[in-house]
């Protein structure tokens, strides 16, 4: 008897755990997840981020700050077989909202001729944009031919010089856009044109 009463506490303890141990239903651990699912999740984020890096460095001036379109297989672009570019927009820009309609047909015409040029694959930034200041200097000198008041010139050049300087600065991603859809690339993906 004298053991039993020993060992009835070592049976109440070990039953007691007994009790405690976990049961299904009640608590279990998370499920492991499927890896193939986590590099899907990672392939991704990763792809996301990309795109928003190059998104951003299209509007800084592309990845050497020069604003060039070339292809990532090395090959020269060449003209997308059967492309048609969308009308000249005249002064603006869908990317930012911007319209600079101030009446001036001729200026609208310049516009119109960098729009083209950007849509021609092949065409370097900077050659369009030195043909669009030269096109809008040009309207200036017209005016000043023609009106010869100090005032209107200067309005005129001031207008011509605030243009100018959006297509500049801002015209980066409008023009590789515009690149990429008028050209191709020999050993791309189709997907990322």
């Amino acid at each position: 008897m004298r053991t039993h009463r020993a060992l009835l506490p070592l049976l109440v303890t070990c039953f007691g755990l007994l009790g405690t141990q976990p049961q299904p239903g009640r608590c279990q651990e998370a499920p492991t997840p499927d890896w193939r699912m986590t590099l899907k999740t990672i392939r991704n984020g990763v792809h996301k981020i990309d795109t928003y890096l190059n998104a951003a460095l299209d509007l800084l001036g592309g990845d050497d700050g020069l604003c060039h379109y070339k292809c990532s297989d090395g090959y020269k672009p060449i003209p997308r077989y059967d492309y048609k570019p969308s009308p000249p927009n005249g002064c603006g820009s869908p990317l930012f909202g911007v319209h600079f309609d101030i009446g001036i047909p001729s200026m609208t015409k310049c516009c119109n001729q960098h729009d083209r040029c950007y849509d021609t694959c092949g065409n370097k930034k900077h050659e369009c944009d030195e043909q669009f200041q030269y096109c809008l200097s040009k309207i200036c000198r017209d005016v000043q031919k023609t009106l010869g008041i100090p005032e209107s010139v200067q309005a005129c050049e001031s207008t011509v010089q605030l243009v100018f300087d959006a297509v500049i600065h801002l015209g980066c991603k409008p023009y590789l856009d515009s690149q990429r859809a008028a050209c191709m690339c020999r050993y791309e993906d189709k997907r990322d044109l």
